[in-house]
Parts: structure tokens; C-alpha cells; sequence
């Protein structure tokens, strides 16, 4: 029977006022971490999709699965609503205040699970490497749903070793919703869910019976969480797109029929590339605390330590075979698995040595998460990421300026915009600083080419237009258009080009 006056009590049982006060400030700080500067990094292109697709969900009800016209599942869309209602001015805002919520979700489940699994001291050892560490301080920044994948992994996680130890149906039951609450967050939780099959591993004890009781408990009620979770994620068969899913996956992971045929392809590249985004995202020396304190788990805890390496390893060969696609946010939560056994360790080296590693470990962090809080354009991005968010085409650098601008210019006249892409950058990311009340339209186009720019100038009678270009350097002399303002990215190589289309 549940009892929240015995809920309390345990609570208060377990954590004194001072453990309430450090609770506190952990969170504390991590809010600090990640609102500052919140909405100034530049906009990212596939941040203004999802924003848009959450203001239309917002005005639009019948639109509410609209992610799933480009095969996402729409737990971001939907989170992201409640922010825009709250600052219907501030989208690019909103939509990052709901990866900061999922991240805080993250930072409660890293708490939790060290706490369970290690106890208090880990898990504020736990708490301050994941509020600090580069990887997760980023994406808890974007609106983008990765900092969520994190955060169910953690969940997941624990859940997965909560239920093979206690064998209850209460917590089959939670770990069944929060597994179908984040499969509609990305399809890269199923591998969450899959590994949490492992989890007898845990009870394995060479008594026979009782364990195989046990063990066969387990499977029953973790065939329920599994039925639990595919009833809620197929509430996504209401709209007619959910097929859209598996095409949409079908580009990021090879299907096992074409797997059998090349399985060699790519592997070699992500064998080397995953522990190296890993690494330098992390700031470098987390990894390795990690990697020593699940090397330090396995010998003292053996069980729970191949558990946690299980996980390690067959996520890191699942994502390496069978990647077409392959970003570093696409495997944070490995550094999440090593966030844990780092936790763990710091509770079993001596003062100095846990000195020497924390000295360590602020100096390799500092630089790296300064540039993400104050810095943007020196953030140290291994290039792939830096192409992506700093100097590349999907860096929306300029996008507010040119839209500020348009909104001055939409007090005397209705304005125009006229974008390169329909599809993230340039429309999405145009759209995502435009106000209700706004005088400005913006349309995108791919090809923005000469035949469209000829067909709106008989509407500079009525509007004002502008062009906005982000993928090209240089412009044929014909063109109808004046430059107003070229907002170059950091390197130089391109930028975002502001026009005012002529008569």
C-alpha cells in the first residue's frame, strides 16, 4: 500500500538537513550552468525544426504527431509546448529549457542510481562530474532531444537493476512507463531496453534454485515492461506517420539485411572515432577515472561490474556495426556509464589522491566549459561537432540579427524573407526568433535561384523583402539584390548573407 507519510520518513530517515542543503545547492548549480547565456549560442539548424514543429503542435491539435512526418517520435515536440506558452517570445528559449529539464531529469537519476547502487558519497561525486562535464553541460543547452536519450538511459538503467533485485510488480510497472515514456524520445532506447536483459546477471549466485526462481520472476515481469512500453509507444498509430520511424532509421542504422551483406562498412572508423568523441567531449580525463573505477567495481563488486560492462561494451560494438551515421551526441550516454563508476571511485581512493583527481579533472574541464557557458565560437568541438555548431552551414550565426532587423523594418511595411532551405536552416531558423504579433513572413526555398526572386519583385509595391542566403560564397552579378549585412561564422569559410531584393 503506498504511504506518503512512510515515504517521508524514509527520506528523512536517510538524509539529514545538511544532505538536503548540499541537494540544494547541486541543483543549484546546475541551473547556473546551464541558463547562463541560455538562448545566446547560435542556433542550431536542426533546433529550429523542432521548434517549429512544436509551435505548430501547440496552435494546430490535429498536428500534435507532426515530428513523424520526418520519422521522429514526438516526446520533444510535445515537452517543448509548455515552454513556448510560457515564453511565446523566446522559442529558441523555450526549446532549450526543455533539454535543461530532461537534464535535471538526468542529473536526479545520476544521483539516484550512484546512491542506490554506491551511496551518498558517490552520488554527489556522481552529481558534480555530470553537472561539470562538457558533454552533458552542451547538450543540456540544445533543443535538441539527446540530453533526454541520456537521462533514459540513466533511468533505464537503474530500473533495470532496481527490478532484478527487488523481483516486484509495482517497479515493473514504473520501469515499464518510463521505458515507453522514452521511446517516444528516439529509437536508440530500445538498445537501453534490449541490454537490460543482462540484468540476472546481478542474482547470479551458484545456489541453483533460488537464483533460477528469481531469474525466472525477473523475465516474466520484465516481459511485462516490455509489453507496457509498446502499448505507450504505440500510441503514436493515431497519426498515419508512424511508418515514417523506420524509413527515417533505415538512413542512421543499417538493417540487418545490409548488415549480412557489408558488415565491415564503416566499422573501422567508428571503432576508433566512438571513444574519441567520448573522450574529448568529456574534457579528456573522465573517461579514464571512469574506466578505473569499473576496473576497481569488477574486482570488489564483481557482479554489478560486469553488469555495468556489459552495457559498456555492447553498446560500443551495436553502435559501431551498425551506425550509418554517427555524431557524438549519438553516444553520450556512454560517457553518462562512465560518469557512474567515476563516482564510484572517488569514494574509494584516499583524500590525496582524490585531491590530485579532482585538481585534475577542473583543470581539464575549465577552458572547455567556459567557452559553452561564455565563449562559443573557441568552443573545443572535435571537428565533426564544431562543423555542426560553430563554423559550418547548420550554424545559424546572424539568424536573430537578420530577423531583428526585418521586425525594425516591418514597423512602416510588411516584410518578406525569403530563405535558402525550407527545411532547418535557413526558414526553421529564421522562424524560431519571428514574435506573434510580427509583421514578418518568411518562405523557404530550395533552390533560392533567380526565376524566384524575379517572380516576388512584383511585390515590392506592398512589402518589403528581403533574401537570405547560407550557403554560398559568392553571387551571380545579375541578381536582384543588395546587400544589407554579411554575418560571417568563425573560420570564415561561410556565413549568413542578408539582401534586400530590388525592382
Amino acid at each position: 500500500m503506498f504511504d506518503v507519510f512512510q515515504l517521508f520518513h524514509q527520506i528523512k530517515k536517510r538524509f539529514a538537513r545538511r544532505d538536503v542543503l548540499l541537494g540544494f545547492v547541486l541543483v543549484c548549480v546546475y541551473l547556473t550552468t546551464r541558463l547562463i547565456n541560455l538562448d545566446k549560442f547560435p542556433i542550431f539548424a536542426d533546433e529550429g525544426i523542432y521548434i517549429r514543429w512544436a509551435t505548430t503542435a501547440w496552435h494546430d491539435a490535429s498536428w500534435r504527431f507532426i515530428s513523424l512526418t520526418d520519422g521522429r517520435q514526438p516526446l520533444q515536440t510535445w515537452g517543448t509546448i509548455p515552454f513556448l506558452k510560457l515564453f511565446p517570445n523566446q522559442a529558441l528559449l523555450a526549446g532549450r529549457l526543455f533539454a535543461t529539464t530532461t537534464g535535471l531529469v538526468g542529473l536526479v537519476g545520476m544521483f539516484t542510481l550512484c546512491y542506490y547502487l554506491f551511496g551518498k558519497k558517490a552520488a554527489y561525486w556522481g552529481s558534480l562530474f555530470y553537472i561539470f562535464t562538457p558533454y552533458f553541460l552542451f547538450y543540456d543547452r540544445m533543443a535538441l532531444m539527446d540530453s533526454g536519450v541520456n537521462a533514459a538511459f540513466i533511468w533505464i538503467l537503474f530500473f533495470s537493476i532496481v527490478l532484478v533485485r527487488t523481483v516486484r510488480f509495482d517497479v515493473a510497472l514504473i520501469f515499464g512507463m518510463v521505458a515507453g515514456l522514452a521511446l517516444l524520445a528516439k529509437s536508440s532506447v530500445e538498445l537501453f531496453i534490449g541490454l537490460s536483459i543482462f540484468a540476472p546477471l546481478l542474482v547470479v549466485n551458484g545456489k541453483g534454485k533460488p537464483a533460477l526462481k528469481k531469474i525466472t520472476n525477473f523475465l516474466i515481469l520484465f516481459f511485462l515492461v516490455v509489453a507496457l512500453a509498446t502499448v505507450i509507444y504505440n500510441v503514436q498509430r493515431l497519426s498515419p506517420y508512424m511508418h515514417f520511424i523506420t524509413l527515417k532509421n533505415a538512413t542512421f542504422v543499417k538493417s540487418l539485411a545490409v548488415f549480412v551483406k557489408n558488415p565491415l562498412d564503416g566499422v573501422v572508423y567508428h571503432l576508433q572515432a566512438i571513444p574519441e568523441y567520448i573522450l574529448i567531449e568529456s574534457g579528456y580525463l573522465l573517461p579514464f577515472i571512469g574506466l578505473a573505477g569499473l576496473i576497481l567495481l569488477i574486482e570488489k563488486q564483481r557482479r554489478l561490474g560486469l553488469y555495468l560492462l556489459i552495457w559498456l561494451i555492447l553498446s560500443y560494438l551495436i553502435i559501431a556495426l551498425f551506425s550509418i551515421v554517427l555524431y557524438p551526441r549519438y553516444v553520450n550516454f556512454i560517457a553518462a556509464l562512465l560518469t557512474i563508476s567515476a563516482g564510484y571511485l572517488m569514494t574509494k581512493v584516499n583524500r590525496k589522491i582524490a585531491a590530485v583527481l579532482i585538481a585534475a579533472y577542473v583543470f581539464a574541464v575549465a577552458y572547455f566549459d567556459y567557452t559553452i557557458v561564455v565563449d562559443f565560437s573557441h568552443i573545443p568541438f572535435p571537428a565533426i561537432d564544431r562543423g555542426q555548431y560553430i563554423s559550418g552551414g547548420s550554424a545559424g550565426w546572424g539568424a536573430r540579427a537578420a530577423v531583428d532587423y526585418a521586425r525594425q523594418q516591418a514597423q512602416t511595411k510588411p516584410v518578406l524573407i525569403l530563405a535558402q532551405g525550407d527545411f532547418g536552416m535557413a526558414a526553421d531558423v529564421l522562424r524560431a526568433f519571428v514574435r506573434p504579433g510580427d509583421n514578418v513572413e518568411i518562405k523557404g526555398f530550395w533552390p533560392l535561384d533567380k526565376a524566384i526572386l524575379t517572380n516576388y519583385q512584383k511585390e515590392l509595391s506592398e512589402k518589403k523583402i528581403f533574401v537570405v542566403y547560407v550557403y554560398q560564397n559568392s553571387y551571380p552579378p545579375d541578381l536582384p539584390l543588395t546587400l544589407i549585412k554579411r554575418y560571417p561564422k568563425p573560420g570564415g569559410a561561410v556565413s549568413l548573407d542578408l539582401f534586400a531584393l530590388t525592382p
